[in-house]
């Protein structure tokens, strides 16, 4: 059972991070891109940001004023059922196969996220 929720406070990639990431070949990034964190964390949010299944992977981390595109391991936690932990190392909060999607009952390990380190 999830201890907890998700965060999902949504963000868009400004022109410059699209041309960023371009320069550095990273493909794949979601339209949509939302707040991987628990509920309630602190300022800081992040979301990873194309590559999905490449490591390392890159992120966007944003604060109020502040953003930043980086390069960042994933934390590398595992539970008890092999799931590793798909949020960036030094996350703030439960690990990511602690957390359901806000109002849904069931943890994201079932998302098909338990075939190794992303």
């Amino acid at each position: 059972m999830a201890e907890g929720a998700l965060c999902r406070e949504p963000v868009e990639l400004t022109g410059r991070e699209r041309s960023v990431l371009r320069s550095v070949a990273v493909r794949g990034t979601e339209p949509e891109l939302f707040c991987e964190l628990e509920a309630g964390h602190g300022h800081e949010h992040a979301t990873p940001v194309g590559g999905r299944g490449e490591e390392p992977l890159m992120w966007l981390r944003w604060w109020p004023g502040r953003r930043v595109l980086e390069t960042r391991a994933c934390c590398g936690a595992e539970s008890d059922d092999g799931v590793f932990c798909r949020v960036p190392g030094g996350h703030e909060g439960s690990h990511s196969y602690e957390l359901a999607e806000p109002g849904q009952a069931w943890p994201l390990a079932g998302a098909g996220l338990s075939a190794g380190r992303r």
